[in-house]
């Protein structure tokens, strides 16, 4: 049997328009790479991404993939978002989730999605699975120790890093 491996990767943004050009050029090439991307988002993020893919530099043809993204909010106290992941989970694709919303948001999603992922775990063999979680920054306290640590690796403008490459005096107790 394979392993299921869960990458965590966090980010922190100002508003819902620094998150969408932080996202958009790294999401270009997540989908160059054929992975699957799932979006479970606070709120809804169709008229920004509309406005920043019109100001950015990307082909056609990346611009459109993006556009195909589900950028609605998700209430997921209401959305069997069990039902639309082992839909994916069937399909045996590589998996990009992008959680974006409040601290507290983005904590019921991932607990939400630890169930499924526990539910299913046979239905995971090989598969590779990264979680972004982008918070925004005025939402939480004082934690973003805590936050770091709960996370593989960091997530800005400039792409995926380790979390030290970003803070220099981050090191795990």
């Amino acid at each position: 049997m394979g392993d299921l491996k869960i990458k965590r990767v966090c980010g922190f943004n100002i508003s819902s328009i620094h998150f969408s050009v932080m996202i958009l050029p790294y999401l270009s090439k997540e989908l160059e790479e054929k992975k699957d991307i799932i979006t479970i988002l606070e709120v809804n993020l169709e008229n920004n991404i509309k406005q920043v893919l019109s100001k950015i530099t990307l082909n056609n043809e990346a611009k459109e993939k993006i556009s195909k993204v589900n950028w609605k909010a998700t209430d997921i106290e209401k959305v069997n978002i069990e039902k639309k992941i082992k839909t994916k989970l069937t399909e045996e694709k590589d998996l990009c989730f992008i959680v974006y919303g409040s601290e507290k948001y983005i904590n019921k999603t991932n607990e939400i999605l630890n169930k499924i992922f526990n539910k299913n775990s046979n239905n995971l063999v090989n598969m590779q699975i990264k979680i972004i979680d982008c918070y925004t920054v005025n939402d939480f306290k004082e934690n973003i120790r805590e936050i770091l640590e709960s996370h593989d690796a960091i997530f800005n403008t400039s792409g995926e890093h380790k979390k030290e490459d970003i803070f220099e005096d981050y090191r795990l107790a």
